[in-house]
């Protein structure tokens, strides 16, 4: 999938479940799109098979050779994204939970928008090689969720300077 928003352009490889018997599962097609006027649309459904009080988070993210791992505690790191405005309307709108615990259920985004705008003269910071893969371990099992994509500086690309994967 590819999209041009502004000189840049969003490719998704993939963004998927990536373990068996997953607790919280996303949807076959999940899927995110940065459109012309800079809104991230989320596409999917997210099922949460059953109720979750606790979860620790092992994760990986990469930006070309750009590595950065580690664990956080994700009922924690919703506490805390409370002093986030941005976060906790972005979370608001597409319908997620804001903090622990996270009852069994099935959310769907149904492609809806969140405005970036703001944090568009970032986006050159991003560009490149994106992938990243999260395990998840809480109260009731294990999930896994990765993904890879890719953004690129659609001037750069034509000029031959981007990043070309």
């Amino acid at each position: 999938m590819e999209i041009e928003r502004g000189g840049y352009e969003f490719e998704v490889d993939y963004i998927r479940n990536c373990g068996s018997d997953n607790i919280v599962e996303l949807s076959d097609k999940f899927s995110v799109v940065l459109k012309p006027n800079c809104e991230v649309h989320i596409n999917g459904c997210i099922t949460s098979h059953a109720n979750i009080t606790s979860a620790m988070v092992d994760f990986t993210a990469q930006k070309d050779s750009i590595k950065l791992s580690g664990t956080r505690d994700g009922c924690k790191q919703l506490d805390k994204v409370k002093s986030s405005r941005d976060i906790q309307m972005g979370l608001e709108i597409l319908g997620l939970p804001k903090s622990c615990p996270i009852n069994k259920g099935t959310v769907c985004l149904g492609n809806k928008p969140i405005n970036v705008s703001k944090y568009k003269s970032l986006l050159n910071l991003f560009a490149g090689n994106l992938k990243g893969k999260a395990v998840t371990t809480t109260n009731a099992g294990k999930t896994c969720m990765e993904f890879s994509g890719k953004l690129v500086n659609g001037f750069m690309k034509t000029i031959g300077l981007g990043v070309i994967g």
